[in-house]
Protein backbone atom coordinates (compact mmCIF):
# COMPACT_ATOMS: atom_id res chain seq x y z
CA UNK A 1 0.00 0.00 0.00
CA UNK A 2 0.90 3.63 -0.65
CA UNK A 3 2.51 5.34 2.44
CA UNK A 4 0.85 8.33 3.01
CA UNK A 5 3.23 11.61 3.15
CA UNK A 6 3.33 12.00 6.98
CA UNK A 7 2.97 15.83 6.80
CA UNK A 8 -0.07 14.99 4.96
CA UNK A 9 -3.17 15.06 6.63
CA UNK A 10 -5.47 11.90 5.75
CA UNK A 11 -9.01 11.44 6.51
CA UNK A 12 -11.01 8.62 8.05
CA UNK A 13 -15.01 7.45 7.67
CA UNK A 14 -16.30 5.35 10.22
CA UNK A 15 -19.71 4.11 9.21
CA UNK A 16 -22.18 1.79 11.29
CA UNK A 17 -25.03 0.41 10.28
CA UNK A 18 -27.01 -2.28 11.76
CA UNK A 19 -28.82 -4.52 8.91
CA UNK A 20 -31.19 -7.28 10.06
CA UNK A 21 -30.17 -10.55 8.29
CA UNK A 22 -27.49 -12.98 10.02
CA UNK A 23 -23.90 -12.32 10.18
CA UNK A 24 -23.04 -15.26 7.55
CA UNK A 25 -25.62 -13.82 5.58
CA UNK A 26 -23.98 -10.24 5.63
CA UNK A 27 -20.71 -11.37 4.76
CA UNK A 28 -21.75 -12.95 2.06
CA UNK A 29 -23.37 -10.50 0.25
CA UNK A 30 -19.66 -8.69 0.34
CA UNK A 31 -17.78 -11.47 -0.92
CA UNK A 32 -19.61 -12.89 -3.58
CA UNK A 33 -19.83 -11.67 -7.12
CA UNK A 34 -23.58 -11.97 -7.82
CA UNK A 35 -24.44 -10.65 -4.60
CA UNK A 36 -22.29 -7.69 -4.74
CA UNK A 37 -23.69 -6.81 -8.45
CA UNK A 38 -26.99 -6.47 -6.68
CA UNK A 39 -26.22 -3.72 -3.87
CA UNK A 40 -22.78 -2.29 -4.66
CA UNK A 41 -22.98 1.60 -5.30
CA UNK A 42 -24.99 4.45 -4.44
CA UNK A 43 -28.38 4.73 -5.84
CA UNK A 44 -28.64 5.10 -9.34
CA UNK A 45 -25.45 3.47 -10.10
CA UNK A 46 -25.21 -0.12 -11.79
CA UNK A 47 -22.26 -2.79 -11.31
CA UNK A 48 -21.86 -4.46 -14.14
CA UNK A 49 -19.43 -6.83 -13.24
CA UNK A 50 -17.68 -7.79 -9.79
CA UNK A 51 -15.01 -9.99 -9.73
CA UNK A 52 -13.49 -11.52 -6.23
CA UNK A 53 -10.22 -13.78 -5.75
CA UNK A 54 -10.94 -14.17 -2.16
CA UNK A 55 -7.66 -15.05 -0.30
CA UNK A 56 -4.88 -12.98 1.78
CA UNK A 57 -3.23 -11.41 -1.89
CA UNK A 58 -6.23 -12.07 -3.53
CA UNK A 59 -8.20 -9.11 -5.68
CA UNK A 60 -11.49 -7.67 -6.39
CA UNK A 61 -12.69 -5.80 -8.98
CA UNK A 62 -16.19 -3.67 -9.54
CA UNK A 63 -16.92 -1.96 -12.93
CA UNK A 64 -20.06 0.47 -11.95
CA UNK A 65 -22.06 2.85 -14.38
CA UNK A 66 -23.74 5.82 -13.73
CA UNK A 67 -26.73 7.23 -15.12
CA UNK A 68 -24.84 9.51 -17.05
CA UNK A 69 -23.10 6.60 -18.50
CA UNK A 70 -19.70 7.06 -17.13
CA UNK A 71 -17.83 4.04 -16.14
CA UNK A 72 -16.12 4.19 -12.70
CA UNK A 73 -13.62 1.28 -11.69
CA UNK A 74 -12.87 -0.05 -8.10
CA UNK A 75 -10.40 -2.38 -7.37
CA UNK A 76 -7.65 -4.07 -5.03
CA UNK A 77 -6.12 -6.25 -2.85
CA UNK A 78 -7.33 -8.42 0.16
CA UNK A 79 -4.92 -8.13 3.71
CA UNK A 80 -7.12 -10.02 5.77
CA UNK A 81 -9.99 -11.90 5.89
CA UNK A 82 -12.11 -13.63 8.50
CA UNK A 83 -15.06 -14.87 8.04
CA UNK A 84 -17.88 -14.27 8.77
CA UNK A 85 -16.07 -11.52 10.72
CA UNK A 86 -13.69 -9.12 9.22
CA UNK A 87 -12.30 -8.33 5.79
CA UNK A 88 -9.56 -5.95 4.95
CA UNK A 89 -8.48 -4.45 1.49
CA UNK A 90 -6.86 -1.95 -0.19
CA UNK A 91 -9.24 0.22 -2.32
CA UNK A 92 -8.07 2.65 -5.55
CA UNK A 93 -10.35 4.21 -7.77
CA UNK A 94 -8.87 3.78 -11.04
CA UNK A 95 -7.53 7.32 -12.34
CA UNK A 96 -9.43 8.83 -9.79
CA UNK A 97 -7.49 9.98 -6.90
CA UNK A 98 -10.32 9.24 -4.44
CA UNK A 99 -11.55 12.59 -4.84
CA UNK A 100 -7.49 13.89 -3.89
CA UNK A 101 -5.71 16.00 -6.15
CA UNK A 102 -3.25 15.37 -8.81
CA UNK A 103 -0.81 14.03 -7.69
CA UNK A 104 -2.36 12.20 -4.40
CA UNK A 105 -1.39 8.86 -3.76
CA UNK A 106 -4.90 6.65 -5.40
CA UNK A 107 -4.28 3.66 -2.51
CA UNK A 108 -6.63 3.96 1.13
CA UNK A 109 -7.82 0.99 3.33
CA UNK A 110 -11.31 -0.63 3.85
CA UNK A 111 -11.91 -2.75 6.85
CA UNK A 112 -15.42 -3.63 7.46
CA UNK A 113 -16.01 -5.63 10.79
CA UNK A 114 -19.46 -8.05 11.04
CA UNK A 115 -20.91 -7.91 14.69
CA UNK A 116 -23.55 -10.81 15.49
CA UNK A 117 -26.91 -9.35 17.28
CA UNK A 118 -28.66 -12.07 18.02
CA UNK A 119 -30.08 -12.46 14.23
CA UNK A 120 -29.26 -8.91 13.10
CA UNK A 121 -25.65 -8.12 12.27
CA UNK A 122 -23.90 -4.52 13.01
CA UNK A 123 -21.59 -3.60 10.39
CA UNK A 124 -18.57 -1.00 10.98
CA UNK A 125 -17.16 -0.09 8.08
CA UNK A 126 -13.71 2.14 8.42
CA UNK A 127 -12.42 3.76 5.32
CA UNK A 128 -8.70 4.85 6.51
CA UNK A 129 -6.12 7.03 4.32
CA UNK A 130 -8.49 9.01 2.64
CA UNK A 131 -6.43 12.64 0.97
CA UNK A 132 -8.56 15.60 1.14
CA UNK A 133 -12.39 16.68 3.26
CA UNK A 134 -13.39 16.24 -1.01
CA UNK A 135 -12.52 12.57 -0.86
CA UNK A 136 -13.82 11.95 2.66
CA UNK A 137 -17.40 13.54 2.01
CA UNK A 138 -17.64 11.47 -1.44
CA UNK A 139 -16.62 8.14 -0.02
CA UNK A 140 -19.21 8.94 3.19
CA UNK A 141 -21.73 9.54 0.65
CA UNK A 142 -20.93 6.54 -1.68
CA UNK A 143 -20.54 4.33 1.52
CA UNK A 144 -24.14 5.61 2.95
CA UNK A 145 -25.80 5.39 -0.05
CA UNK A 146 -24.54 1.59 -0.93
CA UNK A 147 -25.35 0.28 2.44
CA UNK A 148 -28.81 1.81 1.90
CA UNK A 149 -28.89 -0.67 -1.15
CA UNK A 150 -27.46 -3.44 0.85
CA UNK A 151 -30.28 -2.82 3.96
CA UNK A 152 -32.85 -2.93 0.83
CA UNK A 153 -31.22 -6.25 -0.90
CA UNK A 154 -31.41 -8.18 2.32
CA UNK A 155 -34.78 -7.20 3.08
Amino acid sequence: MATPNPTQQTHSAVIKRVFDAPRERVFRAWIDPDELKRWFGPEGVTTVNAEVDLRVGGEYKTVMQTPAGETVHHYGTYREINPPEKLVYTWVLDGQGCGGSEGEYTETLVTIEFHELGTSTEVVLTHEFLPSEKSLEGHTFGWNSSLDCLAQLLH
